[in-house]
């Protein structure tokens, strides 16, 4: 009787379940002892053997696709029943060794003696030679201390250890067999990645929202949001580590093959503390640069038109400001302090505006700014990221956002 197919070997269950913990080839490949290159080569393998991409590459190193995550959980149920069955019926207390040693051929092997009780019924068995048999039983055996099998006149009788192996290589197979049908099972599913960069600075509540829906709708797709400065998140779309960047446009992108696609408008507004003296009385621009300030960093839109709106009043900017990357810490600093911050809301947004926060009174010109998303290459977008951008434009529209 011929084996069955198992679609991936111990090597490929070891080196995908690395590379899900570690996410850089690099560690994971040290953590198998494997040089890079014979890591990737597993890998590719074990993607060719399943016909699907199970990593692509990503903010944070290799991140996991779709159909990854579903072979992921499988190799995880298999390192950790191994590492129970060595702790446990194997009685090994110390350094674990199945997971990082053991070959299939070997539980395989155990698993057919344990059934057939000689070699030569393994052998016949696997429909392979009777050496092939024994060289897997002594290999077995010097990964585990408990003796397998006791010689007997009628052939080999296993030890409890033995029976072990064999119910573990039973499940192994299950569990490997199954993943072919899991894939399969996703049938016509949105599967995919959406990976945003975040701009600092701007509301990004309806983002969010759409991922929320997304979730519901396609569980399959994996969603990334990452904050970041511009710079540092183009780098990032041109490495193919995220897809897209949403906030406020540079109208044009000063980077080349960069396009940007209009979404909604937003306004720059200045946001102070409700009970903040400031809303007691008419400043003019000159005299709110003697304010204290939070800010977002240079070489943002928002920071650019901040220092714009002082210098065009006749002020010098503040200079004692307090720069902040992220929206929510700068609007939980304007609560604990007597400082103003130049934020970017939508009509939404202000409308949720905690009430513990409160607009100036103060006509700022040109404060309307665009917000939309920008792409990197011509390439039309995938299916996940151009349902993402659907959902999106829809929780604009119903947001009543122009």
């Amino acid at each position: 009787m011929e084996s069955p197919v198992i679609p991936l070997s111990a090597r490929h269950v070891r080196v995908i379940r690395s590379l899900s913990e570690h996410r850089r080839v690099s560690d994971a490949a040290d953590s198998v002892a494997l040089s890079q290159p014979a890591f990737s080569r597993s890998l590719h393998d074990a993607e060719d053997r399943l016909g699907v991409p199970l990593f692509q590459r990503g903010w944070s190193g290799s991140e996991p696709t779709a159909m990854g995550d579903i072979v992921i959980a499988q190799c995880r149920r298999i390192a950790a029943d191994m590492e129970s069955v060595e702790r446990g019926p194997l009685g090994n207390t110390g350094p674990l060794r199945l997971p990082r040693l053991l070959r299939w051929r070997h539980l395989r092997a155990v698993s057919a003696v344990v059934r057939s009780g000689t070699a030569s019924s393994a052998a016949q068995m696997l429909g392979i030679s009777q050496p092939a048999i024994s060289q897997s039983l002594t290999a077995c055996q010097d990964y585990v201390s408990p003796v397998l099998f006791h010689r007997r006149q009628s052939g080999l009788e296993p030890t409890d250890a033995a029976r072990a192996l064999a119910a573990l290589w039973d499940r192994i197979a299950a569990i490997i067999g199954d993943i072919p049908a899991l894939l399969e099972a996703t049938g016509d599913a949105l599967v995919g990645r959406v990976s945003v960069g975040m701009l600092p600075f701007s509301g990004q509540s309806m983002v969010l929202d759409a991922f929320g829906q997304i979730t519901r709708d396609h569980p399959l797709v994996h969603l990334v949001a990452v904050p970041g400065g511009y710079e540092t998140l183009a780098e990032a779309m041109k490495r193919g580590e995220i897809d897209l960047i949403l906030g406020v446009l540079r109208d044009p992108s000063p980077l080349p093959g960069f396009k940007e696609e209009h979404l909604y408008h937003e306004n720059y507004l200045m946001i102070a503390r409700a009970d903040h003296p400031v809303h007691d009385r008419n400043p003019s621009i000159r005299e709110l640069a003697e304010e204290q300030w939070i800010v977002a960093p240079h070489g943002t839109p928002i920071r650019a038109y901040f220092d714009r709106v002082f210098r065009e009043a006749g002020a010098i900017p503040p200079a004692q400001s307090a720069e902040m990357f992220s929206f929510s810490n700068a609007e939980q600093m304007i609560v604990a302090s007597q400082s103003i911050a130049m934020l970017c809301y939508g009509r939404s947004a202000l409308k949720l505006l905690r009430p513990e926060l409160k607009p100036l009174d103060i006509t700022l010109p040109g404060s309307r700014v665009s917000i939309g998303a920008a792409r990197f290459g011509d390439d039309p977008p995938s299916a996940a990221i151009a349902e993402f951008l659907r959902i999106l434009r829809e929780k604009i529209a119903d947001a009543g956002e122009v």
